[in-house]
């Protein structure tokens, strides 16, 4: 309690050091979590277009329908097959798009029976679709692998330039945390002294400016999380008006680790800055 006691004393008494110290971290905290919660996101929607994706075969008309299903249902990697027959994938064509029912009626069908084949894992696209070409009576094969794969070049990219931002940031919140104790170890270094002299023990020293380093990291964390939570789900709400169609992460365990992992974060940076700045000072005072 005495550790915990200092530790406010101080953040009082050097306020212009600690309200840099602060905004500083509240800065980079507030912009790692928007970073967390667009990859988290991103990686729904990731998801969902991977379990979305399927693989349409296009057959012959000289095909062994019920001969091909059950070929490929037998595949350890093929999770599921629909069979479509061309006049249903007619149907299903004018009914999403009325106009083409009339000139429907006055040309044979165009379309061919189809199989949409859906996968285990995504990744395994490329080899079954070479599988699938292979196939007798298999007159084309088409799946969207080229659209998932630019997806994934563009969150990879995203991540990778996320990971450096996060690393800057965090080490300028750290920079900072640094600064701040030496200030307020500066402004103690006489009573520092005389606590020494009466034989006060290393840690009864380090404890006050360690105390200062969760705390300032605590009231950081605190600020932007007040900030971004609120702010993400009032900005969810409004865009999922407009964007049904989007997956948006919603769920409050997801956010409830975020925030989690965001404050132990903001604590781990106040200590580790907080035991570098004592770190410095006390080499120099050998």
């Amino acid at each position: 309690m005495y550790a915990l006691a200092q530790a406010m004393r101080a953040i009082r008494a050097n306020w212009v050091a600690s309200v840099s110290t602060i905004t500083t971290m509240t800065l980079s905290l507030t912009m790692l979590a928007a970073l967390s919660l667009a990859s988290a996101n991103l990686s729904q929607v990731l998801a969902n277009l991977q379990g979305e994706l399927e693989v349409a075969v296009y057959l012959a008309p000289e095909a062994n329908d019920e001969q091909l299903i059950a070929t490929i249902r037998a595949w350890p990697e093929v999770d599921a097959v629909q069979y479509v027959r061309s006049d249903q994938a007619l149907a299903d064509l004018v009914a999403d798009l009325p106009a083409l029912s009339r000139a429907a009626s006055f040309v044979e069908n165009p379309l061919p029976d189809t199989l949409h084949v859906r996968l285990i894992d995504p990744s395994l696209t490329q080899t079954v679709r070479f599988r699938l070409e292979q196939l007798p009576g298999v007159d084309e094969v088409d799946d969207a692998s080229q659209a998932v794969d630019t997806f994934l070049a563009v969150y990879d990219a995203l991540r990778v330039g996320g990971s450096i931002l996060v690393v800057v940031l965090l080490s300028a919140a750290l920079f900072a945390i640094v600064n701040s104790i030496r200030a307020a170890i500066t402004g103690r270094r006489d009573e520092i002294d005389v606590m020494r002299l009466v034989g006060a023990t290393r840690s009864f020293i380090r404890a006050p400016f360690l105390w200062e380093g969760v705390l300032l990291g605590v009231i950081s964390a605190t600020i932007s999380l007040g900030l971004v939570i609120p702010g993400y789900q009032f900005g969810v709400a409004r865009l999922s008006e407009q964007f049904t169609f989007v997956p948006f992460v919603r769920d409050p365990a997801v956010l409830g680790w975020i925030a989690g992992a965001l404050a132990a974060l903001a604590v781990l940076v106040g200590f580790v800055g907080s035991a570098i700045g004592l770190s410095q000072f006390l080499r120099e005072r050998r």
